[in-house]
This record gives C-alpha cells, structure tokens and sequence, in this order.
C-alpha cells in the first residue's frame, strides 16, 4: 500500500514538501508555463486581431429588412406578448390538466383569507380586496411568462396604498366639515337615537362617503402605476431595480412590517383610532393606542391570541415538519376564517360582546368604472405610483425567477414587466386596489407544480364562486381574527430585521444602507423612509468610489505569481519597476484619488521633482562657498541626477568600469558606458537588442543606443529612443536574452556584451518597500525634508506599469488624468506603461487624445508583458534644465477654467 502511494507521487518530492494538501500535484501534464515574446497592444491586433470587418448597413436599410411580414413573424409577436396563446398551443391535458387544476385550486383556497383581511388592511372596503384576487390573477393567464407566480393581495404593497390613500383621504375630508362633525365622539346619556345610545365612536372610515372616495384613490393609485409598468416594459427599464440593493429591500420590508402590525393592533385590541400619515406616524398611532386601551375588547383580544397560536402551530409544526409527506399545505387561515365565523354567528359576538365584525358584502361583480374623482388628485400621489410599480416588479419578478429556476424555465423580464402592468392597468377598471405577487401563495403554486399559467383560471374561479355565492357568509367574520391574520404573516418580516448583524459583518456600507432604511421608515414615514433609502444607497455608492482601493503588486518568489504586494510573506517588487493596479472604474468621481493612490503607492512626481530641486539649490549654494574658499566644487550631483550609473558608481566598489571612446573625444566631451572597456570597440556595437525566445511570434527590440552611452558633460544630456517592433529575428550585435518557464520568477538576465553584477544588486534595493509619503519636516523651511537616501530611492524606480484589468470604464475625466500622469512622470524621466486595457477603454482613450501623449507601444497586452520589457531597463539621467517646473501644457488639466 505504501508503495503504490509513493508511486503516485509526483516527480520531485522534496520541491513538493511545502505545497499544502489542498494544492493540485503537479506533474509535466500541469505545470503552468509560459513562454512567448512580450507583445504591445498594437503588435498583438496585428497579428491576431479579427480583420474581417462586417459591412456598416444604414439605418434605413435595416428598418427596410425589418419592416416585413410573415407567419413566423407574427406567430412570434403573438406568442411574445400574449403568452397564453403559446401555452394553449402545445397544452398537454394529460400530463398537466391535473397539476393545473389542484395547484389553482389550492391557490385559490389561500386567496380567500388573505382577500378579506388585506382588503382591510389597505383602508378600503372589504370587497377592493376579493376584486384583486380575481380580475389580476385572471389578467396574468393571458400574459405572464410564470407558472407559479400568484398576483394579487401583498402585505407590503397594501399597506404602502393605505398610506397613499389615507393621506389623500384626510386632506379631501379636511376641506368637507360636515364629515368631521359626523364622526364627533358620541356616548351614551340614557337618550337620544340609536347611534347616540350605543355609545359607538365613530371613524372616517365608517362614513361611506368617505370610503367610496377612498376606493377611487386606490383606483387612481392602481391605473397609473399599471401603465407606468407598461411604458417601462415596452423601454426595456426593468434594470432599475438592480440599483436597489438586498440591503435596502431588507430594511423597508422589515420596516413596513412594522407599520403593518401596528395598524392591525387596534383591530386585535378590539379598539378604535383614528388612521395618521407624514411623519412619526408610527409615534402617534400607539400614543393613540395607549390612550384608548383601557377599552380594549377581551372577546376581540381572545379571538385574536388563539388565531395567532393555532396558525403558528399548524404552520411550524405540522406544515413545515411534515411537508415532504403532505401534498399540499394545510390551508389554517381558510380553516381560522371558516371556524371564527362559525362561532361569532352561532354566539352572537356583534350583541353579545360588541365584537366589530366584516358586516355586509356586495354579491356582484361590478360594471368597469373610470376612476375620474381618483385621477383628478393624481399629481399628488405621481410619485408613489412610480414607487409602487418599481417595489412591484422587484418583488414579483424576483419570485418569478426563484421559481423558474426551481424548475428550469425562463421568464422574460420585459413580457413580466408588461403582465404586471397589465394586471393593474385593467383591474383598475374593477374597483382594484396595486397587486403584486404573494410569495406564500407562489411557493405552494411551486410545490404543487403547475404546469402552466393556466391554473390562475382554477384560482380566478373559484374567487368568482365566493364573491357571487360565498362572501354573504363572511358577514360575522371578527375583525380581530384578519388582523391576527394579517400580524400572524408577518413573522418572518419580523425576524428579518435580525438580518442588520448579517450586514454589518459582510460590508460596513450595507449596514449603513440597511440602518437609515429601517429606521427612517420605522420613525417617519414609508414613503418618506423609502426616499431616504434609496438617497443612502446613491449616497454610499459615490462613498464606494471614493474609498477604492489601489495597491501595488509584486511576484511571489517560490511560485511565481502577481499578486498584492505585502498582502503575501514571499512577495517582492520587480528591481525598478512599480506595478500598480486600480480596483474600479476610472471616472469623474475618482479620477484624483486614482492619481493620488498610485502617487502614494509608487513615486509622487511632483515630489521627486521637488526634491530635486531642493538638493540642486543647497547643492549650488555649497559649491558657491567652497569656491568662495578656493574649493573645487562638489561632485555629488551625479550620484542621484545621473541615474544607475551615478548612483552605481557609488554604491559599487570595483564591478562598475567607466571608460572614454576614442570615437568621442574629438567634441571634448567623455563618453561613458556601462560595462567592462573592453566591451567597447565600434560604434556600430552602441545599438544592442533585446532577444526573446523565438516563438515564431513578432518580438521586440530596444534601440538603446543613447539609452548605453551618456554624454559625461555637466548637463548629463541623453536622448532616449523607444523600443519598436524588428522584423529580425535575431539582432545584432550584443545580445540580451530573457529566459525561464515563467518569464519572471526564473528569468535569468544574461549579458553578452559587458557584466553588470554590481548595478543589478544596485537596483534590486528598489524592490524593498518604502513609504514615499512618510512627511519628515526640513529644519531649514519648515517644509518636507528630502534626504539623499530618499532621492536616491525614488530616482531608482525607472518604470511604473498600471494594470487596467480592473478598469472597465473611463470618462474624459479619467483620460485626461492618464495623459498628464504620463506627463508628470515624463518630467522626471520615469516611463509609464498600461497593460490589460480593455478594447472600449483604449477606444475612449483614442476619442480623448490620450495616445496624443501616450505612444501606442506603451500599451501591452498584459502586466508581464511590460514587465518583461521594463525590467531590463535602466534609471535614465536628469538634465539640469529638467529640474523646471511644470509647463502651462503640462499645468493645465481642466482646460474649461481657462476658457472662462
């Protein structure tokens, strides 16, 4: 046994020690190697770049190809916007009539209880809500794509219309007197009418006037945001909910369901209050509450308490426990509303204990109304319209989609958006108040599996059998036995608040969206405490911007790999390169902390090149003493502002050999060259080529010509050649060649031409990082103070490379910052490559002018690329005259300030 397991090792046991067991094997059929030349952005579209472009056809041409007409065509459209005629067309009776029929029947079942009580719930008559269990659920046959979505009563949309509707209601009342001397306290004094003897207080709502008014709000409310739902769903808008986060739907539904139970108190209490809106509702509702309490009803709150407890038990401990063997829920709140009308009828509840009951119901379906009364007010209500459709789709739409996943269908988005407007565009007509999915009756509808959305006629039927023959029953149905009902249902609401712990640990920024949502609903208001969410949620996304993250990046050394540097033990940077990675898009609202990050992470140009000129003045200002003495002035200068070969000929002690060229000596001026004098022999041998690996793939090669010789006069001139694209596939001359599987963690840089050990340790000190943002104050000026130690750090980062690959987007704002950080760093002879851009972000950049000061082959495929080509490159000297300051070209960024 032992043997075949260390048969099944891979090769090279003693390298596989530090692997974790978590770790693949590896073997040679595994291994991740790579090996190929560094290619340019450009370079990379001319070989493999798609050239085949399609023909540009003209608007016109193409609306003539679409304007035709053929049965394909028009089976399509029909099928698209009236799904059912689909369903009708390939319905299978055998196989789904029977699922169907049970699944709309149970439905249907859970409609009537809910129907009654969220008819109450949202301040209408008790009929508005057995009308929204029919005319929607049969409107959604026809065109929902969803076998399980059920439309109709929803706790959450309710009681947002109730609030719409009561507060539309109160300000029609207030301007009406005689309606507020209607409902004046009235008690009993042993004379009088009936009503004055019966010490019953009268409501707004017990005056139907008023609720007759009140309907046709709700109508108002239910026509205009059907039709809103239907202009988005023919703009294809439904993607505005996507910017409304998990978070915020939490908090306002956990919100609302507190002002949902709390409307329901009194009915549970047996108690009357009057209805409040606008702010700190919520406050004045249980002021009046506690007020009145003391006339609490004992029948009303015992009804209620033994509604609570048998459906909790049913539904915890016999639904729930035993629903894998039960075909379909036990349906408690039908069986709670059949037994509490029973009883009442049968005891007298309405004389005997002076329980308010549902009273009279119509037994007719209505003829379609115009709401015109309603639509007359509708700029005031506009507004929560538009909230009511959006929190209608969300909702509904993201039932429809756990279902058909559930069962391995599509919903399309836009078809929904139009059903959905149609169910409440056309209801409106019925005397419906905004429906919207059930998430209860939806799961049932699920686990019941209907096949299609032909089981909302089973559903619409059976509503229609209780409206004309059934609802007359309800009549001593208490009111405390709906309101326990409707607060029983919302458990799950409740314990949902319990999710702000969860979002404080996934993101700070989702409690933040969570804790005003909540609140500011709970304490104000639901539309007020909406309006403040979403404000959050905008407010914490432009938070999010500002707070992106940027860090540096370096290689692991055992395997090498990109990742965040320090993030890693074994990470290090690559020796005078610092690569740079943007976590978010690069726009208006981050552009400067995008600049400011990688000055921070990297090297600040503007500090470098303050600095320098800091030294050159002190430096200046000591020669002009040591001359003044008689002193030879001092030759310090090179040591920073030549580069690698000023600061290596310091911190080197024998490998570095500066020898003149005969070639050079006649203009006066020592030619220097990094490298062994033997090396230098012609001036043809000043151009040297980078050689890559020959993968029968375009290569580069750098012309550094002026890069390996530097003019030795004080100015330390140099004039820089960039790399371009060689036809040859092997250049001339001296060679450097980079090798390794990986190109990075093995490369061994080898020169042919001269040996260079001394400035290579030199340069690797880059690679230990340093805060370059770490203030010290300078004694003399009170300004930061620039060591030559820090100059001499700074000066040896010669490449910047920024990875793109995290940017998917760029404005003008964010162009412009790239060009003048490729300017800033120009000044001070650091070069910046972008690596992994996008092809729409370097189709921005082409529209912004970038390339204007970004060559083209500063652009690389990808960070190893132009890591590959940086590397072997160099710190380039400063001229004297680099040292000044900024030009009004490179100053100026927002250029529309000068124009003004």
């Amino acid at each position: 046994m032992n043997g075949n397991q260390d048969a099944g090792k891979p090769a090279g046991g003693v390298g596989q020690k530090r692997r974790r067991s978590s770790c693949p094997a590896v073997n040679p059929t595994n291994q991740v190697v790579i090996a190929r030349a560094p290619f340019t952005q450009g370079a990379f579209d001319q070989v493999h770049l798609r050239r085949s472009e399609q023909e540009k056809v003209s608007l016109g041409e193409r609306v003539r190809d679409n304007l035709y007409c053929s049965n394909r065509r028009l089976w399509k459209l029909l099928t698209t916007y009236i799904p059912v005629v689909k369903f009708l067309r390939y319905y299978k009776l055998r196989d789904s009539a029977v699922n169907d029929i049970i699944a709309g029947l149970t439905v249907g079942i859970l409609h009537i209880p809910q129907a009654l009580a969220f008819g109450q719930l949202t301040s209408v008559k008790v009929e508005n809500g057995l009308f929204t269990s029919l005319w929607p659920v049969l409107l959604y046959v026809f065109f929902g794509t969803s076998a399980h979505v059920s439309m109709g009563t929803s706790a959450v949309i309710c009681i947002m219309t109730a609030a719409t509707v009561d507060r539309e209601g109160q300000a029609w009342a207030s301007s009406r007197p005689w309606l507020l001397n209607f409902t004046a306290l009235e008690t009993s004094d042993g004379g009088g009418d009936e009503n004055e003897t019966s010490g019953y207080v009268y409501t707004l709502d017990d005056v139907p006037e008023y609720l007759d008014y009140k309907e046709e709000l709700a109508m108002g409310i239910t026509l205009i945001s059907g039709a809103m739902m239907i202009g988005m769903g023919i703009f294809k808008l439904g993607f505005i909910t996507a910017y409304l986060s998990e978070s915020f739907f939490t908090a306002f539904t956990s919100a609302a369901a507190v002002h949902i139970g709390t409307s329901q108190i009194p009915a549970m209490l047996g108690i009357k209050t009057p209805r409040f809106g606008g702010a700190f509702k919520i406050i004045k509702s249980y002021e009046a509450i506690f007020k009145v309490i003391t006339d609490a009803n004992f029948a009303a709150i015992i009804c209620a308490v033994v509604t609570c407890i048998v459906i909790l038990f049913v539904k915890d401990c016999i639904n729930e426990k035993f629903k894998h063997k039960l075909p379909a829920p036990i349906p408690v709140e039908l069986f709670v509303v059949i037994f509490g009308t029973v009883i009442s009828y049968f005891g007298n509840f309405r004389e005997n204990f002076d329980l308010d009951v549902v009273g009279t119901i119509p037994t007719d379906i209505p003829a379609p109304k115009i709401p015109t009364e309603g639509l007359s007010v509708a700029p005031n209500y506009i507004v929560d319209c538009f909230i009511l459709a959006i929190l209608i789709f969300a909702n509904t739409i993201a039932m429809a989609k756990i279902c058909a996943k559930k069962h391995n269908y599509e919903v399309d988005d836009s078809q929904e958006m139009l059903a959905y407007g149609m169910c409440n565009a056309v209801s409106a007509f019925f005397k419906c108040f905004p429906s919207s999915v059930a998430p209860p009756r939806s799961m049932v509808a699920s686990s019941m599996n209907a096949k299609t959305t032909l089981s909302g006629l089973f559903a619409s039927l059976l509503m229609l059998l209780v409206i004309l023959f059934i609802s007359p029953l309800f009549t001593d149905l208490p009111k405390s036995v709906l309101a326990a009902i409707i607060f029983i249902s919302l458990k799950g609401l409740f314990i949902q608040i319990f999710d702000g712990r969860k979002f404080w640990r996934i993101n700070k920024f989702d409690f933040v969206i969570w804790f005003f949502t909540f609140f500011s609903t709970v304490f104000l208001d639901i539309d007020l405490g909406l309006g403040i969410g979403v404000g959050v949620s905008l407010i914490t996304v432009v938070f999010q911007t500002q707070f992106a993250r940027g860090y540096k990046e370096g290689y692991t050394k055992n395997d090498p790999a990109l990742v965040e540097h320090q993030k890693y033990l074994d990470s290090s940077e690559v020796p005078g390169v610092k690569i740079f990675r943007f976590q978010s898009s690069l726009y208006f609202a981050n552009a400067e902390i995008f600049r400011n990050t990688l000055y921070k992470c990297t090297v600040n140009p503007r500090k470098l090149l303050k600095g320098l000129k800091k030294r050159e003045q002190r430096l200046e200002e000591t020669n002009k003493e040591r001359i003044a003495l008689g002193l030879p002035p001092d030759p310090r200068r090179n040591s920073i502002m030549m580069g690698d070969l000023g600061m290596a000929s310091r911190d080197s002690s024998s490998s570095l050999n500066l020898s003149p060229t005969a070639g050079d000596a006649s203009d006066g001026n020592n030619l220097t060259r990094l490298g062994s004098s033997d090396s230098i022999s012609k001036p043809a041998e000043r151009v040297r080529r980078v050689s890559l690996p020959s993968l029968d793939q375009s290569h580069f090669t750098i012309d550094e010509n002026k890069e390996s010789f530097f003019k030795g006069n004080s100015k330390g001139s140099v004039e820089v050649k960039s790399y371009t694209q060689s036809s040859d596939k092997f250049g001339n001359g001296s060679t450097n060649s980079l090798g390794g599987s990986s190109g990075f963690g093995d490369t061994s840089l080898t020169y042919k031409s001269a040996s260079s050990s001394a400035l290579l340790n030199a340069r690797r000190e880059s690679a230990i990082s340093i805060n370059f943002d770490d203030f010290e104050e300078d004694p003399e000026d009170g300004d930061e103070l620039f060591t030559d130690e820090k100059l001499k750090r700074m000066r040896k980062i010669h490449h910047i490379v920024i990875d793109c690959v995290t940017i998917n987007y760029i404005d003008a704002s964010g162009a412009n910052v790239l060009s003048h950080i490729y300017s800033e760093y120009g000044h001070v002879n650091i070069k910046v490559f972008l690596a992994g851009c996008s092809a729409d972000m370097r189709n921005a950049m082409e529209h912004a002018g970038v390339f204007e000061k970004i060559p083209r082959d500063h652009l690389f495929v990808d960070v190893h690329d132009a890591v590959a080509v940086a590397k072997p490159m160099r710190t380039l000297p400063l001229e004297a005259d680099a040292l000044e300051d900024f030009s009004d070209d490179e100053a100026i960024e927002d250029s529309y300030v000068t124009k003004m």
